[in-house]
């Protein structure tokens, strides 16, 4: 006769016929030392292999410290748009200039005798302020060798007026100074600074600090032409004096007013140069050491990171750093010392 069993049952030895089995089996070896230092050198080395094929990782190992970090330089770049654009944007010049623009012509005049030299006019205008606004439009910014960033930063001199003082003579010769009498006329004007994009370029030179990254900035001396109007007022005062000596028993026989006034305003056209003060090019800094300190445990731990190197290539721009710690001891106070500790 059958006996029969239930599922349950026939579940149950199953269960424990692979529990014997598996504890007839022997237990596996952990590795002894010896062994766990060769595979360790074993993965050492062929990771060594992959790194030497990979310039990116030769690049990050070549770098020193605990930490070295990489960033692409399009981020650079873009981080370093934004600090360019605001370097020169928004800056108020005030340029002490004392600059002459001198302009001396002789006139000759028909007459029934021919031509005949009427006169000599001249005319000096002294700039003796210029006051302007520079606003900078969006920067270029490249990644260079040594650690530098090249800079082009279009900037334009808008709402920019100045003082100036405008001395105007009529030297008569000949025959003309019968009618023509000699004159002087002193003006104290306004200018306007006629609106301009100017191409400032230089470049950053990148640095690393314990604590911070500085760029300094790198802007060779160069010439800028400004240019001078008069405001309309100033126009208007020049012309009458003008007009004022453009009368028979004056200069009446030599002086066109019209011409004269257009020949003024084409020489304060022709500009004057002038240089960005030194003062506009700041070093900048970047904050980038931590010193913090936190209680685990009832114990203090002061953390202190300190930049060690930094690094600007095509591949990436590398910055390496120190990290160092100091824990304190178990119950000990905020103010206590701490035994310092390498990251390494």
């Amino acid at each position: 006769m059958k006996r029969l069993v239930s599922p349950r049952r026939a579940a149950l030895e199953i269960l424990v016929a692979a529990a014997l089995v598996a504890g007839c089996r022997l237990p596996s070896r952990a590795p002894t030392a010896s062994e766990k230092r060769a595979e360790h050198e074993r993965l050492k080395g062929e990771f060594a292999q992959l790194a030497a094929r990979d310039p990116v990782v030769t690049e990050a190992l070549a770098q020193g410290g605990d930490v070295v970090l990489g960033a692409r330089p399009a981020l650079v770049e873009a981080v370093f748009r934004e600090v360019a654009g605001r370097y020169l944007d928004n800056v108020v010049l005030d340029l002490p200039l004392e600059k002459t623009i001198h302009e001396s012509r002789e006139l000759e005049v028909g007459t029934f005798l021919g031509k005949i030299k009427a006169g000599v006019w001249t005319l000096d205008v002294t700039i003796h302020r210029v006051q302007g606004r520079l606003r900078a439009r969006p920067p270029r910014v490249a990644v260079a060798a040594d650690n530098v960033l090249t800079l082009d930063v279009p900037v334009v001199l808008e709402e920019g007026h100045g003082r100036l003082t405008a001395r105007f003579s009529w030297d008569s010769r000949s025959v003309a100074s019968v009618v023509c009498q000699d004159f002087e006329v002193t003006r104290r004007l306004g200018g306007e600074v006629l609106a301009r994009e100017y191409a400032v370029s230089g470049a950053l030179r990148l640095y690393a600090g314990p604590e911070r990254l500085r760029a300094d900035p790198e802007f060779p001396p160069r010439e800028f032409r400004i240019q001078v109007d008069l405001t309309d007022r100033s126009w208007a005062d020049v012309r009458a004096a003008i007009d004022e000596q453009d009368k028979v028993g004056k200069c009446g026989l030599a002086l066109d007013p019209d011409d004269l006034v257009g020949k003024i305003r084409a020489r304060l056209h022709e500009g004057f140069d002038v240089k960005l003060p030194r003062s506009l090019f700041r070093p900048v800094d970047f904050p980038a050491g931590i010193r913090e300190d936190v209680t685990i445990e009832d114990r203090r731990v002061d953390l202190a990171v300190k930049t060690r190197a930094l690094a600007v290539t095509p591949v990436a721009v590398w910055f390496g750093a120190d990290v160092r710690t100091r824990i304190g001891a178990e119950g000990a106070s905020p103010s206590a010392p701490a035994a310092e500790s390498p990251s390494r």
